[in-house]
């Protein structure tokens, strides 16, 4: 089907309007550059150097941009460089408290001599600090480690949805008169600003 054969739904008219995919490829523009990376997947983290591409674009080829393909579940922050993040931070805490203990008892000398049972107060300590640092150590890694499979099971139904909302996306055609896009023999005009909720708004009918 020629564009000049399409008229927008709101005004009726041909003369303004453009296929999305023209407009957004004529804004964008591409530079390769060498940088230096890291990728981490689960308990794997690898750093690698090559080229790299960063993408420019005009204001309304960024606005009628093609949906984003959903990023990769992985561990995030600190715990996703430090696979044992949770149970490092423990042993250190437990460590201090140890040294501190340590260090302590000459100085404390005197006073457990003269006070034997006193020195079961460090023990106490040490025990009650290990058992709060490993049952917070277990709890953090137990709640991240069910956050990134619940995530890891919806990653298929992201993309699919995603793949679904690009193949609309690939249809769509711009109104620079009204401002807005639309498929063709749609009779409704949607806002630029209302456009990715529009995309994925008939694949969440389906479900």
């Amino acid at each position: 089907m020629r564009e000049t054969k399409l008229v927008c739904p709101k005004c009726g008219r041909a003369d303004a309007i453009r296929k999305i995919t023209s407009i957004v490829g004529e804004g964008t523009t591409y530079t390769d550059s060498n940088r230096l990376g890291m990728s981490i997947s689960g308990d794997d983290t690898q750093f690698y150097a090559g080229f790299g591409r960063s993408v420019s674009r005009t204001e309304l080829a960024s606005a009628l941009a093609p949906p984003q393909k959903p990023a990769q579940p992985f561990r995030r922050g600190w715990s996703g460089i430090f696979p044992n993040f949770h149970w490092n931070c423990a042993g250190s805490m437990l460590g201090l408290i140890i040294c501190g203990a340590v260090v302590s008892f000459p100085l404390l000398f005197t006073t457990y001599r003269e006070n034997p049972l006193l020195i079961f107060v460090p023990v106490i300590i040490i025990l009650c600090a290990a058992t709060i640092m490993i049952w917070w150590a277990w709890l953090s890694s137990r709640r991240e480690t069910r956050k990134l499979r619940e995530a890891e099971a919806q990653y298929p139904l992201q993309v699919e949805a995603w793949k679904h909302a690009l193949e609309r996306w690939e249809q769509l055609y711009y109104c620079h008169r009204d401002d807005g896009v639309f498929i063709p023999a749609q009779t409704q005009l949607i806002p630029v600003n209302q456009m990715q909720a529009f995309l994925y708004s008939a694949n969440k009918k389906k479900h």
